[in-house]
């Protein structure tokens, strides 16, 4: 019984700790894995628009109508 009611104090506590506490370690250590994941997708779409304007280019050039995409 009074494990019980150590166990649910306990619980209690660590929950009201954990809720209220800041986010200092993970913005620290996330952040710049967030902004390289940005970096990278946006390296992404530049790549493919690039590449689109490329076989529009090659299309153009042999003679045939412009990939859509």
């Amino acid at each position: 019984m009074n494990f019980t009611k150590l166990f649910v104090v306990f619980a209690v506590v660590l929950v009201a700790f954990a809720g209220q506490s800041e986010a200092g370690w993970r913005k620290r250590v996330f952040k710049p894995v967030e902004k390289f994941g940005q970096r990278v997708r946006d390296a992404g779409v530049q790549g493919i628009a690039i590449a689109q304007q490329g076989a529009n280019v090659l299309a153009t050039a042999r003679g045939g109508p412009p990939q859509q995409g």
